[in-house]
């Protein structure tokens, strides 16, 4: 996005703040009147010492110098408070927002950005926005009201002198406009460069083992060195353009300086100005020295909220594949799925094709294929992460698009191949979908996911703490908690992605066997690569190309002698425990 549309993301999250702005403004008029005024007493006090003025006089004119720096420092001080409140609660509402946004991404949407990029936009871009509302807001707003006041008050004084300033001041202001591009396309450079960087990092990390295995580590080593030259190079660009910004206003000013020291002079020689007000224009050139830094720190500031806005702005702008209908009634699915005519296509290849399907409520259905036959892409139109491309997908004859996604997911229990789990204990991660689970409940679940035969292996039990993404467990180990998980929610519907690959066939059939007794009467759906995991099943399904090629019992289908028959025989060759 360029500078513009990511003002149009970020300013308006301001709005709420509108009270806060206004009398923020006011603060900082007030304070840069106050900051304006102390060369004008201090002028007028000079002036009245070469008069030999007594000594209350001068105590007069130095208690209203120090009576307006109190008045600057207190309203600077609430401005401070206003701006950090406002900076505060716009960075939570946007984070909000882009989380909540995010969630909604599919797989394809998510990969289109990455998780490392995902992570930077989300993490390192809101220091940006709070730089922007806070110190940003902060100085601009005070910059202004101090060239201005301060410009006024110095024309007041002397017409010609002012005019020298006032036009050198508009001269760094435009260099700064213009450097303020590149500064804007640098940084978003930067940022982009760093995103790559913490993807690199979190998928090199995760995958050390693997790494280590193939001896990999030198090269990981020499690709994450590129990444880092190349977000240095682009680092080193960013400060050279930011850095020749900051220079410019105290360029100007010390050119205005000499002008005004030189010129006042003569001034003075003539008589037309006082020794007073030169000292009072000295002083205000220092104040607007100040205040053109301000505006150029500010100004830094909103080039780069404009460009960390962007980058979140191309997040929240992103629409999602599956939207939620306008007053979707909440439906909680009962256990009746019909797949009517679907087709869903990605690019020009078909993932499901003509698939008409209906899956009564207490079925217990297998869905078996080869890789890439469409099996895990028929459970994400049942879990509605996506929408069919033509064709229906209904619940107890209600067409999912109609339905408010929350709670049609809220009558789903999904059990995937790879598990995310946190690190947190065992009994955490289980319980983790349903917080206030009894412990029958989850006694319960470990009995049916044959977990608990790992319980007494474990250093303390239950409440032993996984590790991050559950190093602490074996993949089979996993993939059970998995199946805990999904089994203590004790859903309408539950759906298994391959969710018994790494578990081995004995222990296999055990849980398909738990759950087809803990499930009587409610709807499953199990995909897997074992036949011996869905043979019992009440029928099986099978995929082949994205098409429903087979359907019907172990004994129907075998009897065929098509493509389950030929998975079932290849399997009956490798495994000498399949009858188990």
């Amino acid at each position: 996005m360029d500078h513009q549309s990511g003002l149009r993301v970020l300013l308006p999250y301001g709005r709420p703040y509108r009270g806060l702005l206004i009398l923020g403004t006011f603060y900082a008029f007030l304070g840069a009147t106050a900051s304006a005024f102390n060369p004008v007493v201090l002028g007028y006090a000079i002036d009245a010492l070469l008069t030999h003025i007594d000594q209350w006089q001068l105590a007069k004119y130095a208690l209203l110098i120090i009576g307006l720096t109190i008045i600057l420092a207190v309203f600077r001080y609430l401005l401070r408070m206003l701006t950090g409140t406002m900076a505060a609660g716009v960075s939570y509402t946007m984070a909000q927002d882009l989380y909540k946004h995010i969630l909604t991404f599919d797989r394809t949407t998510q990969a289109s950005f990455g998780t490392g990029d995902l992570l930077s936009r989300a993490s390192s871009d809101f220091i940006y926005i709070w730089r922007f509302y806070s110190a940003g807001f902060q100085m601009a707003i005070n910059a202004v009201f101090l060239l201005f006041i301060g410009c006024g008050l110095m024309a007041l004084t002397s017409v010609p002198l002012a005019a020298v300033t006032i036009v050198m001041l508009i001269l760094s202001l435009y260099a700064q406009t213009r450097l303020g591009s590149l500064v804007e396309q640098s940084f978003d450079l930067v940022q982009q460069r760093l995103a790559k960087i913490s993807a690199f990092a979190q998928e090199h990390v995760s995958a050390q083992r693997t790494i280590a295995a193939y001896t990999l580590e030198q090269p990981s080593g020499e690709a994450f060195r590129k990444l880092s030259n190349e977000y240095a190079d682009e680092s080193i660009r960013f400060v050279l353009f930011s850095s020749a910004i900051s220079p410019l206003p105290q360029l100007v000013v010390r050119l205005a300086a000499t002008a005004v020291v030189a010129y006042g002079a003569l001034l003075i020689i003539d008589k037309q100005l006082s020794i007073g007000q030169y000292v009072q224009f000295i002083v205000y050139l220092g104040l607007l020295s100040n205040a053109a830094n301000q505006l150029s720190n500010a100004f830094e500031r909103l080039q780069q909220g404009a460009a960390a806005a962007g980058r979140i702005g191309e997040v929240l702008q992103r629409a999602p594949q599956v939207k939620n209908a306008i007053n979707a009634p909440k439906h909680v699915p009962l256990g009746e799925i019909v797949l009517h005519k679907v087709n869903w296509r990605q690019d020009s290849q078909y993932l499901l094709r003509d698939i008409d399907l209906t899956i009564q409520r207490g079925q217990h259905i297998g869905v078996v294929g080869l890789t890439g036959a469409g099996k895990s892409s028929l459970l994400s139109l049942v879990l509605r992460l996506r929408d069919p491309d033509s064709g229906q997908v209904l619940f107890d004859g209600h067409d999912a698009k109609t339905i408010d996604i929350a709670t049609l997911r809220s009558g789903l229990a999904y059990v995937p191949q790879e598990h995310m789990l946190f690190s947190m204990t065992l009994k955490e991660n289980i319980k983790l979908g349903v917080p206030n689970a009894t412990d029958a409940q989850l006694q319960q679940a470990l009995t049916v996911s044959c977990l608990d035969r790992d319980i007494a292996q474990l250093a303390n039990g239950i409440d032993t703490i996984v590790g991050e993404r559950g190093t602490m467990l074996s993949g089979g180990q996993k993939q059970r908690l998995g199946i805990a998980r999904a089994l203590i929610t004790d859903a309408p519907i539950m759906l298994f992605d391959d969710a018994l690959s790494n578990i081995d066939a004995r222990t296999a059939f055990d849980i398909v066997q738990g759950v087809s007794q803990f499930r009587a009467g409610k709807t499953t759906i199990m995909v897997s690569q074992k036949i011996s995991a869905v043979r019992h099943l009440d029928a099986i399904l099978v995929l082949d190309n994205g098409q429903l090629v087979e359907y019907g019992t172990h004994d129907e289908l075998v009897a065929l002698h098509g493509i389950y028959a030929e998975l079932f025989q290849r399997e009956l060759s490798q495994r000498s425990d399949f009858d188990a």
